[in-house]
């Protein structure tokens, strides 16, 4: 994911490459989020962290879109392993929902702007996310959108990229 959307700017940016994305969960007993959903919000906490102040700090103006082709899906295929036990977890099946994957960066960082998942590969949804991105930010929907994309490679290994974006004529 290198396409930047005509008509925005860069403020900040983060690549994360998990061998077991995982390693980045931050699962307790009350909260359960699938661990492609951790690596995502570990790649937004480093993206925010390479902006200007300003920006972190304007989270009801910050919008999430996310890209990706298998979304939640080691959590989906736990739920339908476990389904044979007749016991399916409640708080397995909230954290299956593709949704999170824009939704945990949200409930992290308080940020109550636009959220959308895209289910593809970021090669192939990137227009379709130019033109939501060209929407909010010339609506006023948002003044920041954090587009992330996650990839998966041979086996488990994934890769994500944040970028944190803002219209081209927006303040630095």
């Amino acid at each position: 994911m290198t396409h930047v959307p005509p008509g925005t700017r860069v403020l900040g940016s983060a690549t994360v490459v998990a061998d077991d994305p995982g390693a980045h969960a931050r699962n307790k007993p009350s909260f359960y989020a699938d661990p492609a959903a951790w690596l995502v919000a570990e790649t937004v906490d480093r993206a925010l962290a390479d902006c200007p102040e300003h920006v972190r700090d304007a989270a009801d103006d910050t919008a999430v879109l996310v890209m990706s082709a298998t979304g939640s899906e080691r959590t989906m295929r736990k739920i339908a392993d476990s389904v044979s036990r007749a016991r399916v977890s409640p708080l397995r099946f909230a954290g299956a929902n593709p949704g999170v994957l824009a939704g945990l960066p949200a409930l992290r960082h308080g940020l109550r702007g636009p959220s959308l998942l895209l289910a593809g590969q970021p090669d192939a949804v990137a227009p379709v996310a130019g033109t939501v991105i060209a929407g909010w930010l010339g609506d006023g929907h948002a003044r920041h959108v954090l587009l992330i994309g996650v990839d998966t490679t041979d086996g488990d290994r994934e890769t994500c990229r944040c970028l944190v974006l803002t219209g081209a004529g927006e303040d630095r």
